[in-house]
């Protein structure tokens, strides 16, 4: 048997466990219908290990297929559920002309067709670091008040459009949201405030899509995806579309010309003052810059800690600069005036700018002894 006989084979069985799943449901809720979905849509094995999403797009599109030649009710309804919660937009769209197509020939429509994630967006809210490293985010929804439930979502915003740390479904949004209001404060300074659902949607769909990135890449070992990530990726996704038609646009990186008046704007400031007006502290600012835009891929104003950290501490940054007589000996300087004068630009608050400062000093130690071909202090 070839691939092809074989790959029709495995569509074949996934849509009759589909049609018998269906079958079971009878009038069920459209929020009973979205947990089922979302479930099968991880593609996971009863052993927990998921197939890779590469592979689940195009036995997902051959199941849609396969379930649009069945003459049968539980047929439709499969492709209602493909229709509300497949987490890629043609599918969503070829299962939905399948689906029409089975009715336009007579077969009923499941009772719930007409209602499924059309939810009341109950609470959009987030707490957030003054960085813009970290964001918790809670929305919630209901049916009308029925099915009340929320996603409250962690999303690590250090690292390209923010990897979700945490995921976590609750079915009593009160809860969800006292847990959320007492990350407000504290020593990190989060704050926590309503969250407009555009940019509720774009958070989430970037967090996602970074997630799904590191999660297929063999060479991502920093940390696993929670254990959840899988299980709630299509209706996280599916409740994000729910927030809003579009998603909010995002924010602009700054282009070459900005990022070199940004440069300009730093040496001229009274942050570099004290540095050598021969070109060293200029070309020592060229390395550090490039470290954050070229490696890091963040905005060189946009920084907090862990980026700080992270940036400092690369060794292809530390390498650069000692092969570089002239402007390697002032870059752990330059770079700690570089972190203040961003923290004073964004206007940060006294406590974060001095959390920041304590960082960078701490960073610009290591990066001064692994210039130096040293051990870096502890």
């Amino acid at each position: 048997m070839g691939d092809s006989d074989e790959s029709l084979d495995r569509a074949s069985a996934s849509a009759d466990f589909l049609e018998w799943s269906f079958s079971l449901k009878g009038e069920s809720s459209p929020w009973s219908v979205e947990q089922s979905m979302t479930q099968l849509l991880a593609h996971e094995s009863a052993e927990g290990i998921g197939l890779p999403l590469a592979d689940a797009v195009p036995a997902d599109a051959a199941v849609i297929h396969e379930l649009g030649r069945r003459r049968t009710p539980t047929a439709v309804a499969a492709l209602r559920g493909f229709q509300a919660m497949s987490t890629i937009d043609t599918q969503r769209e070829l299962a939905r002309l399948n689906a029409d197509r089975l009715v336009g020939h007579g077969l009923p429509e499941p009772p719930w067709a007409g209602t499924i994630g059309r939810v009341d967006v109950d609470c959009c809210r987030w707490t957030h670091d003054p960085y813009g490293e970290t964001a918790v985010l809670l929305c919630g929804f209901s049916y009308g008040g029925a099915d009340e439930h929320g996603i409250l979502t962690v999303i690590d915003q250090a690292i390209g459009g923010g990897r979700i740390r945490e995921i976590l479904l609750g079915t009593r949004v009160d809860s969800l949201r006292q847990l959320l209001d007492r990350t407000h404060g504290g020593e990190d300074g989060f704050v926590t405030e309503p969250l407009d659902p555009a940019l509720a949607r774009r958070l989430l769909e970037d967090a996602v899509a970074t997630s799904d990135e590191l999660m297929e890449n063999p060479e991502y070992k920093l940390r696993p995806m929670p254990d959840a990530y899988r299980k709630m990726r299509a209706l996280t996704l599916a409740r994000a579309r729910a927030l809003s038609d579009v998603a909010a646009p995002p924010e602009p990186f700054p282009t070459t010309v900005e990022i070199e008046l940004l440069k300009r704007a730093f040496l001229a400031s009274e942050a570099a003052a004290g540095f050598p007006t021969d070109g060293t502290a200029s070309r020592a600012v060229d390395l550090l810059v490039e470290q954050f835009v070229e490696q890091a891929a963040c905005h060189p104003l946009q920084l907090g800690p862990r980026r700080v950290l992270a940036v400092l501490g690369l060794p292809a940054l530390a390498a650069e600069a000692g092969a570089d007589p002239v402007a390697g000996p002032v870059l752990p300087d330059v770079a700690a005036a570089w972190v203040g004068w961003t923290a004073t630009e964004r206007g940060l608050s006294t406590d974060a700018r001095e959390r920041l400062a304590r960082t960078a000093d701490q960073a610009c130690a290591q990066l001064r002894s692994a210039i130096a071909g040293g051990d870096p202090p502890v």
